[in-house]
């Protein structure tokens, strides 16, 4: 493929690749502590179920299965396969007291559509996962059943050289922040790098092409299942991945409008300006009361913080909570008249969250207009004059503008911080979100945000909060971004 004449030459991309494949690459002995661990937990699950009787065949699947992990990546998954006769309840009890009593120890217990094990050995995270033996991915039982086709699949159509393509758009998504399924990211799943590299052959190639994606109108299907106007129709997503093994599937549907458009403009700008610091961009930093103090001046807006400690929850659960809060707190502050600039939820996923607003005040006039019926409706118009014509609330009023009764009215609430302390309960936030501002909540506005700057995590999201500018253009343009 040729590239055209706006990017850079393909030799600046090539030198860049290598120098990510000589950081990113496992060792030798990183495959040696990997397939070790495997094996003895193979050879003790399989133990295991041979002696309760219990048919059941171990396998490894992920990225190191398909041999496209990165160094730094070190997620070992380990899946135990029963028949899909002995069912779900079969799974969640006696199939998994098997693999707990057979897994290494220490371990936690962990809860995904059903529980798996989680440990951490020799610097691996190791998962070992029931699922259900399906011959067909059509006719999966639980989600994971999918999986071992995916390794599968991926095995059987990548070329060598390729598994070193996908490590390098990995890490690329990394860089842009843009790696991960979950819901905190929105983004791009390993499975769904490697497919793009199966599509396009190489890294290059892939972002070539990327920058001439159309969010809402890209569909890429390896094994041509669907018309891609009938897929569009179907699958109703800004990119449509159909999953090779199952063509019912998007194996993009988890990817956000956001991380799309990020991953096409990131796409240009590296092709104009190779520099490896896309794949490792600099750190945003931290913020000082001084610059926070400095940036509102100069941008004459408010900021108002609730902080609280999170409530133990599994992190997609805990971040599909926070991402729905985060609206309805939005919500809230915007039917009260509080014009929204920014807003922003963060959480280390352990013991602190907080959801940001920077709005253009946050305090209000104490008077409101308040518009009500027309002239020609005399019954509501009746109504209207009785409520408000002697009404200690009212400052101003009531009179026709037009053809319409307006009345100017005593704000219930001319503050952010005083509408937050006293109505957040009603905005609709989530249950375990609701019963963890009860414990913990703060609410900070402007200079009062500070107190949270000693400490270091806290420091860094704020930064990010109101540099609002992603690590990767900072990247390309060095010394023209504005960092904190």
């Amino acid at each position: 493929m040729k590239f055209s004449s706006k990017y850079m030459p393909l030799d600046e991309v090539k030198k860049i690749k290598e120098e990510v494949l000589k950081r990113e690459k496992p060792r030798r002995e990183d495959y040696e502590i990997a397939y070790n661990i495997y094996r003895e937990i193979k050879r003790k699950i399989e133990k295991g179920l041979k002696e309760n009787n219990v048919e059941g065949e171990v396998v490894m699947v992920g990225s190191i299965a398909k041999d496209t992990w990165l160094k730094g990546d070190r997620d070992l998954d380990i899946f135990v396969l029963f028949d899909p006769s002995l069912g779900k309840d079969f799974i969640e009890k006696e199939g998994f007291e098997i693999i707990k009593k057979y897994a290494p120890k220490p371990f936690e217990e962990q809860y995904a559509e059903h529980p798996y094990i989680r440990a951490e050995i020799k610097g691996f995270e190791v998962d070992i996962v029931p699922c259900f033996k399906v011959d067909d991915p059509s006719k999966i039982i639980s989600a994971v059943d999918r999986t071992p086709f995916h390794t599968r699949y991926v095995l059987d159509h990548i070329k060598e050289q390729q598994k070193d393509e996908v490590r390098v758009l990995k890490r690329f998504l990394k860089g842009i922040e843009a790696y991960g399924a979950e819901i905190k990211i929105e983004g791009f799943s390993g499975y769904l790098a490697e497919l793009l590299i199966l599509n396009y052959s190489t890294f290059e190639n892939c972002l070539m092409e990327v920058t001439k994606w159309r969010p809402w109108k890209i569909v890429i299907d390896i094994e041509g299942y669907w018309n891609p106007k009938e897929a569009i129709r179907k699958f109703k997503s800004p990119l449509i991945v159909i999953d090779p093994v199952d063509p019912n599937r998007n194996a993009a549907a988890a990817v956000s409008l956001q991380k799309l458009s990020e991953f096409i403009s990131a796409a240009r700008f590296f092709l104009k300006r190779p520099t490896i610091k896309m794949f490792y961009p600099p750190d945003i930093g931290k913020i000082s009361r001084e610059e926070i103090e400095h940036i509102l001046k100069e941008r004459e807006t408010d900021i108002i913080i609730v902080s609280f400690k999170p409530p133990r929850l599994p992190p997609d659960i805990l971040w599909g909570q926070l991402k729905r809060s985060l609206k309805a707190i939005r919500k809230l502050l915007e039917i009260w008249d509080f014009k929204i600039i920014d807003a922003y939820t963060w959480s280390n996923d352990r013991d602190k969250a907080f959801f940001a607003f920077e709005l253009e005040r946050v305090e209000l006039p104490i008077m409101k207009k308040h518009v009500g019926p027309p002239i020609v409706k005399e019954e509501n118009e009746e109504m209207f004059i009785r409520k408000y014509i002697s009404n200690e609330k009212v400052l101003a009023g009531p009179r026709i503008e037009g053809s319409r009764w307006v009345v100017f009215i005593k704000r219930k609430h001319k503050h952010a911080k005083e509408l937050l302390l006293k109505r957040i309960w009603e905005a609709g936030v989530s249950k375990d979100i609701m019963q963890a501002l009860k414990g913990s909540m703060e609410v900070l506005v402007n200079q009062e945000v500070s107190k949270l700057l000693i400490d270091e995590e806290y420091s860094k999201a704020l930064a990010r909060f109101i540099s609002k500018i992603p690590r990767w253009l900072l990247a390309v343009h060095e010394g023209e971004g504005r960092c904190t």
